[in-house]
Protein backbone atom coordinates (compact mmCIF):
# COMPACT_ATOMS: atom_id res chain seq x y z
CA UNK A 1 0.00 0.00 0.00
CA UNK A 2 1.41 3.13 -0.78
CA UNK A 3 1.13 6.72 1.78
CA UNK A 4 -2.15 8.01 0.12
CA UNK A 5 -3.69 5.04 2.42
CA UNK A 6 -7.17 4.72 0.35
CA UNK A 7 -7.54 8.59 -0.21
CA UNK A 8 -8.43 9.31 -3.72
CA UNK A 9 -8.91 12.96 -3.81
CA UNK A 10 -6.89 14.36 -5.96
CA UNK A 11 -8.10 11.64 -8.41
CA UNK A 12 -11.03 13.61 -8.87
CA UNK A 13 -10.22 17.76 -8.57
CA UNK A 14 -6.91 16.75 -10.59
CA UNK A 15 -7.01 17.25 -14.24
CA UNK A 16 -4.74 13.87 -15.52
CA UNK A 17 -3.55 14.91 -19.67
CA UNK A 18 -2.04 11.33 -20.01
CA UNK A 19 -5.78 10.13 -19.36
CA UNK A 20 -7.97 13.04 -21.45
CA UNK A 21 -9.45 13.37 -17.63
CA UNK A 22 -10.63 17.18 -17.08
CA UNK A 23 -10.16 18.14 -13.65
CA UNK A 24 -13.46 17.50 -10.99
CA UNK A 25 -14.50 14.14 -12.90
CA UNK A 26 -13.43 10.71 -10.71
CA UNK A 27 -10.42 9.06 -12.49
CA UNK A 28 -11.68 5.93 -14.78
CA UNK A 29 -9.33 3.88 -13.02
CA UNK A 30 -9.84 5.29 -9.49
CA UNK A 31 -11.59 3.06 -6.98
CA UNK A 32 -12.84 5.59 -4.98
CA UNK A 33 -11.33 5.52 -1.08
CA UNK A 34 -9.13 2.51 -2.13
CA UNK A 35 -6.69 3.85 -4.73
CA UNK A 36 -5.80 3.63 -8.07
CA UNK A 37 -6.58 0.69 -10.57
CA UNK A 38 -3.69 0.58 -12.89
CA UNK A 39 -0.93 1.99 -9.83
CA UNK A 40 1.70 0.09 -11.24
CA UNK A 41 1.44 1.44 -14.62
CA UNK A 42 -0.09 5.10 -14.18
CA UNK A 43 0.40 8.17 -15.88
CA UNK A 44 3.99 9.76 -15.28
CA UNK A 45 2.45 12.44 -13.96
CA UNK A 46 0.21 10.37 -11.12
CA UNK A 47 3.68 8.63 -10.25
CA UNK A 48 5.30 11.81 -9.48
CA UNK A 49 2.63 13.78 -8.32
CA UNK A 50 2.03 14.28 -4.11
CA UNK A 51 -0.20 16.83 -2.45
CA UNK A 52 0.92 18.66 0.38
CA UNK A 53 -0.23 17.06 2.83
CA UNK A 54 1.24 13.86 1.76
CA UNK A 55 4.63 15.55 1.55
CA UNK A 56 4.53 16.83 5.31
CA UNK A 57 3.18 13.15 6.49
CA UNK A 58 7.15 12.11 5.48
CA UNK A 59 8.90 15.06 7.52
CA UNK A 60 9.72 16.33 10.60
CA UNK A 61 6.28 18.33 10.62
CA UNK A 62 3.20 16.66 9.44
CA UNK A 63 0.06 18.40 9.57
CA UNK A 64 -3.09 17.59 11.13
CA UNK A 65 -5.60 14.11 9.77
CA UNK A 66 -7.93 16.68 9.08
CA UNK A 67 -6.49 18.70 6.42
CA UNK A 68 -5.69 15.10 4.38
CA UNK A 69 -7.52 15.76 1.05
CA UNK A 70 -10.67 12.83 1.68
CA UNK A 71 -11.58 14.39 4.69
CA UNK A 72 -10.75 18.17 4.33
CA UNK A 73 -12.00 17.99 0.40
CA UNK A 74 -9.22 20.02 -0.27
CA UNK A 75 -6.15 18.84 -2.15
CA UNK A 76 -2.89 21.12 -1.36
CA UNK A 77 -0.23 21.66 -3.93
CA UNK A 78 2.13 24.10 -5.02
CA UNK A 79 3.33 26.17 -7.38
CA UNK A 80 5.80 28.78 -8.39
CA UNK A 81 8.55 26.86 -7.24
CA UNK A 82 6.90 26.59 -4.06
CA UNK A 83 6.05 29.69 -3.29
CA UNK A 84 2.10 29.72 -4.26
CA UNK A 85 -0.04 27.17 -2.05
CA UNK A 86 -3.04 26.10 -4.52
CA UNK A 87 -5.99 24.56 -2.50
CA UNK A 88 -7.65 22.10 -5.29
CA UNK A 89 -11.21 22.52 -4.41
CA UNK A 90 -13.90 20.88 -6.32
CA UNK A 91 -17.12 22.59 -7.34
CA UNK A 92 -19.13 20.28 -5.35
CA UNK A 93 -17.86 21.57 -1.86
CA UNK A 94 -16.76 25.66 -3.24
CA UNK A 95 -16.25 26.27 0.75
CA UNK A 96 -14.47 23.45 1.58
CA UNK A 97 -11.25 25.37 1.75
CA UNK A 98 -13.17 27.59 4.83
CA UNK A 99 -13.90 25.23 7.09
CA UNK A 100 -11.86 23.79 10.05
CA UNK A 101 -8.33 23.55 10.26
CA UNK A 102 -7.94 24.85 6.54
CA UNK A 103 -9.08 28.42 7.68
CA UNK A 104 -6.32 28.36 9.95
CA UNK A 105 -3.66 27.04 7.60
CA UNK A 106 -4.62 29.52 5.26
CA UNK A 107 -3.67 31.90 8.09
CA UNK A 108 -0.65 30.50 8.71
CA UNK A 109 0.28 30.48 4.85
CA UNK A 110 -0.13 33.75 4.72
CA UNK A 111 1.87 35.23 7.58
CA UNK A 112 4.75 33.30 6.29
CA UNK A 113 4.61 35.28 3.12
CA UNK A 114 3.12 32.43 1.06
CA UNK A 115 0.27 32.93 -1.74
CA UNK A 116 -2.93 31.08 -1.34
CA UNK A 117 -4.76 30.28 -4.59
CA UNK A 118 -7.75 28.56 -4.47
CA UNK A 119 -8.47 26.93 -7.89
CA UNK A 120 -12.30 25.84 -7.66
CA UNK A 121 -13.45 23.94 -11.27
CA UNK A 122 -13.04 27.48 -13.47
CA UNK A 123 -12.75 29.77 -10.91
CA UNK A 124 -9.01 30.72 -10.05
CA UNK A 125 -8.13 33.34 -7.41
CA UNK A 126 -5.70 34.53 -4.67
CA UNK A 127 -6.84 34.63 -1.69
Amino acid sequence: MHGCDGCTACCKVLKICELNKPGNTWCRHCNIGVGCGIYDTRPESCRVYECVWLQTQRGGRPIAFELRPDKSRVVMGVTNQGDDLVLYVSPDRPDAWKRGGMVKLVEEMHAKGFTVIVSCGELVQKV
